[in-house]
């Protein structure tokens, strides 16, 4: 059985701290798991993939299609870009050029999705010519 306490004040602290000791008490055993910072939240991970999706539309929509090379092709090939293929070629090499430590997503903080986004858009539009902003309530589409 599983729970979730938020400490983020001193009295929340107290809670934690008493709710721990109950645990233990009537157990014997208990093994904790913890995040600090304000991890990304379920809506910006919905957003990381609704952006990944339409950077691959507007790519594939404009004609540049993702690259792979190697010795055994002897020559590019070119495929289309796909929401999994802008993840992990596009926003993952930012993420862990920017953020070593965090190799997934999940290990994000809020602010740093953001932070991210705004790399890849700006990159986007200055050497792309394309606008793809990354998703809030303020442009659903």
């Amino acid at each position: 059985m599983g729970e979730q306490f938020n400490v983020n004040s001193q009295h929340s602290f107290k809670g934690f701290l008493k709710r721990a000791e109950e645990l233990f008490n009537n157990n014997g055993y208990v093994t904790f798991k913890w995040t600090t910072g304000r991890q990304r939240t379920s809506i910006q991970n919905d957003s990381i993939h609704l952006f990944c999706r339409q950077i691959a539309d507007a790519c594939n929509d404009s004609g540049y299609e993702m690259v792979i090379s190697s010795a055994i092709l002897k020559s590019d090939l070119y495929v289309p870009w796909s929401q999994s293929s802008v993840k992990e070629r596009i926003w993952r090499t930012v993420q862990v050029a920017k953020y070593p430590a965090r190799k997934s997503t999940t290990q994000l903080e809020r602010k740093e999705v953001s932070e991210i986004a705004e790399i890849i858009t700006r990159h986007l539009g200055e050497n792309k010519g394309l606008h793809v902003p990354f998703p809030s309530q303020e442009n659903k589409p």
